[in-house]
């Protein structure tokens, strides 16, 4: 297993968008738009695919099969913060949004067990968002406006206005970290030479990302990719009681009343929605839309195999879907849901 440390740095204010048109023609003669603070996988696994898109047509008009051919036998696990060489992990209650350092997480479990007194739990919930939170001090927000311009006449457009907010960081030594694990395990590389090997190996694609400068997000934001060896992050097995969901999980439509059913059997503190996978450019429409556990979220041990979803599902956790960590050390996995 070869595992590498990729750093997205902003050089710019970034935006990326969750769930909901942006279009005045559907929400009316004004529309905002509000940056997520964590980009989704799809947007991730979008950036690497155009890095490393050679300009072969892809002959497939399914976004994901396109990107999962791309990323070869790659798997992307993420997204983290990374701020001044240490890591902070996202964190929610409902509507509620934390950055917090892994001392913050491991004090968790003790609140979640349900052992502590509601004032006590109320207390320690409230240290977390309002004190221990580094979101505020980290990231902070740039609103900007738009209009629509008459390509025909070169006027503005009447009732046509749009207000974004986009996301900078506070400092330049911030970025978002992810992890490749490019372990090859398909049959080109059995009896394969040494130099067969080499031009196959995906750490020679991961680190020729190393030193781009290159568009990512919503409005093409500009951002440097940075590549580093890692240590070993990667588990397989669950042997801890809570998990730390670092991407959204998505849940199979198979499954959905049962997961709905059960909630608080699977999911500990957090937020369930509806969310899109992001826009398919070429195609100019948008991709479709699942129920997730929202990145942040704390889920149990029950929900790791609970349930079971298709050959689309793998590939949504190739892409970077359905990571998580136990809440006392940085060891990434998957919710297995195929």
């Amino acid at each position: 297993m070869v595992v590498k440390k990729v750093l997205i740095k902003p050089l710019e204010p970034l935006m990326f968008r969750s769930q909901g048109e942006f279009e005045p023609l559907i929400t009316g003669s004004h529309t905002s738009a509000q940056s997520l603070i964590i980009p989704r996988p799809s947007t991730i696994a979008g950036l690497f695919g155009y890095i490393l898109f050679n300009g072969t047509p892809l002959s497939n008009n399914d976004w994901l099969d396109n990107v999962v051919h791309l990323l070869d036998n790659m798997t992307i696990y993420g997204t983290l913060i990374e701020a001044d060489g240490k890591y902070l992990f996202p964190l929610r209650m409902g509507n509620l949004f934390a950055l917090v350092k892994q001392k913050t997480l491991s004090s968790l479990p003790d609140l979640l067990k349900g052992g502590e007194e509601y004032e006590k739990w109320e207390k320690g919930i409230y240290d977390i968002f309002y004190e221990k939170n580094f979101l505020f001090e980290l990231i902070g927000s740039q609103d900007r406006i738009g209009i629509s311009i008459d390509k025909q006449t070169r006027t503005v457009k009447e009732h046509y206005l749009y207000t974004a907010r986009y996301i900078s960081f506070k400092e330049r030594n911030i970025a978002y970290a992810v992890f490749i694990d490019s372990d090859d395990k398909s049959d080109k590389m059995k009896g394969a030479s040494q130099p067969v090997i080499e031009t196959l190996f995906a750490p020679n694609k991961i680190d020729g990302m190393n030193g781009k400068v290159i568009n990512f997000g919503g409005e093409s934001r500009v951002v440097k990719i940075e590549v580093k060896n890692s240590d070993d992050v990667i588990i397989e097995g669950v042997n801890e009681d809570y998990y730390l969901a670092l991407s959204p999980i998505l849940i199979p439509d198979d499954s959905l009343d049962d997961f709905l059913d059960n909630v608080t059997k699977y999911v500990a503190m957090g937020k369930v929605d509806k969310i899109t996978l992001g826009f398919d450019i070429s195609r100019k429409r948008r991709k479709e839309m699942r129920t997730a556990v929202l990145e942040g979220s704390v889920i149990k041990k029950d929900f790791i195999n609970a349930f079971k979803g298709n050959d689309r599902f793998e590939k949504y956790q190739k892409i970077g879907y359905n990571t998580i960590t136990p809440l006392n050390k940085l060891k990434l996995g998957k919710v297995n849901v195929y």
